[in-house]
């Protein structure tokens, strides 16, 4: 299926997203990195019609041309994507992406996922660690 790995890197990056939230309630950083996406997105993908995957064609090929802020976040993303993959398949497999399903689906179970996922999700919270 080729929407798996997309699903499951979206998930992780939701839950990315999560442990940013987490960080900033504790007062640790969180920068404007989520911000500094969406300007790029609104940038580089203007007038790109949602659906189908179309935006995230739009962004994988202007990669390029996304702001530092951005790639940071992208990255940490990906990282925490792949260290996730087997918690994310484990508690929400059966879960259809989009529409912030498999964030929805993974919230409940953050103190549940395995040592890699704790420690990708801890590296990315972690002070120092966000610009």
């Amino acid at each position: 299926m080729k929407t798996a790995p997309f699903a499951i890197a979206l998930g992780a990056t939701l839950l990315l997203a999560a442990s940013t939230v987490v960080a900033q309630a504790r007062g640790g950083g969180g920068g404007g990195a989520p911000q500094a996406c969406a300007v790029d997105l609104k940038s580089l993908c203007a007038g790109i019609t949602p659906g189908e995957g179309r935006i995230r064609a739009c962004m994988m090929s202007r990669m390029g041309d996304v702001s530092v802020a951005c790639s940071t976040k992208l990255s940490r993303a990906i990282y925490v994507a792949k260290e996730c993959e087997a918690d994310v398949r484990r508690f929400c497999g059966n879960v259809k992406p989009g529409r912030n399903r498999i964030a929805a689906c993974m919230r409940p179970h953050l103190r549940e996922v395995g040592g890699p996922c704790k420690g990708a999700l801890a590296f990315v919270a972690a002070p120092g660690n966000n610009p």
